[in-house]
């Protein structure tokens, strides 16, 4: 017997037995247990699979530009010197204030490798702010007196005193001339060769 909202049926034996669904559940009337309630089958959703790229993803930078080859004038003067131990120090392009000639000065971005050339001695007097005597030897083979030190009030290693000079001899010109520093020992002396290539513009 079947009881459906208070209603007794008495389903036909003779007949055959129908499954009915109420409420999306399937109730089918059972001999011994009467109705009996199966619940939906629910389908099984497979979720798409995620293929991994077989392209891996790599961060590469580009190595940093080897010196250019110093030009022969210069190379002889280091060589009349008796120049060794060249060691490249840094490269940059120059600024309006490194050309200006009210400033006559090079200001010398700060890295390890300069640090590392000087002595103790030249470091406690570049530090002091009196600086230290240098040679620079400029692209056309000229020299150069001049004197490194630390601007204690910007914090900033330069070249100066006659920076304007080597400047004028060789037309530099700012934001087009782009000026690679070696250093260098000529007797024990700390010396400098200045190399430039010019931007194309």
């Amino acid at each position: 017997m079947i009881s459906l909202f208070g209603v007794k049926m008495q389903p036909n034996q003779n007949e055959e037995v129908k499954i009915i669904r109420l409420f999306g559940v399937e109730m089918a009337p059972n001999k011994k247990e009467g109705m009996k309630m199966e619940p939906p089958k629910e389908q099984e959703t497979k979720r798409p699979e995620r293929r991994r790229s077989a392209i891996k993803k790599t961060r590469t930078s580009s190595p940093p530009l080897p010196p250019a080859p110093l030009p022969s004038p210069l190379l002889q003067t280091i060589h009349d010197m008796e120049g060794k131990d060249q060691v490249f120090i840094t490269r940059k392009i120059l600024e309006w204030s490194d050309t200006d000639a009210g400033q006559n000065r090079f200001f010398i971005p700060k890295n390890e490798v300069l640090w590392e050339v000087l002595s103790e001695e030249e470091r406690r007097q570049v530090e002091g702010g009196g600086g230290v005597e240098v040679m620079v030897v400029d692209p056309k083979g000229g020299k150069h007196d001049m004197r490194l030190k630390k601007w204690v009030s910007l914090n900033m290693i330069v070249l100066n005193s006659g920076w304007r000079k080597l400047v004028e001899g060789n037309d530099l010109k700012a934001e087009l001339d782009c000026v690679e520093l070696w250093s260098f020992r000529a007797d024990s002396k700390l010396c400098f060769a200045l190399n430039v290539k010019r931007q194309v513009q």
